[in-house]
């Protein structure tokens, strides 16, 4: 896999077990025709599998492992530059409201601490 030597959109075609690693100089997407893929990429906390018609935002620069659970094709893609930031606002959006969802819930557990369990 070497997509990112500006050749996109990218085919790929993986055999069972087949394992392709690289990385990507823009905001792509990878999306799966048919089969079944593991998709690693650096930087992110978990994996996924992807089923046909699924697609992932790929993020430049980071290395990307895809590992064929049986025979799968894919196609990786660049996405437009307004998609691509809307889905970093989404993100910024809702790591803002993971962490202010936590500040409260931790408020929230001390105080019912210091006043004996009577939350406040």
């Amino acid at each position: 896999m070497n997509p990112e030597t500006g050749n996109l959109p990218f085919e790929l075609t993986l055999q069972r077990r087949q394992v392709r690693a690289g990385r990507v100089a823009q905001v792509c997407e990878i999306r799966l025709r048919h089969g079944r893929v593991w998709v690693t990429q650096e930087g992110r906390a978990e994996d996924f599998w992807l089923e046909p018609g699924a697609a992932m935002v790929l993020l430049p620069g980071a290395l990307v492992v895809i590992e064929a659970d049986h025979l799968s094709s894919l196609r990786i893609e660049p996405v437009a530059l307004q998609t691509a930031r809307a889905w970093l606002r989404l993100c910024r959006a809702g790591l803002r409201g993971l962490g202010h969802a936590l500040c409260h819930g931790v408020r929230g557990n001390a105080s019912a601490l210091l006043h004996g369990g009577e939350r406040r």
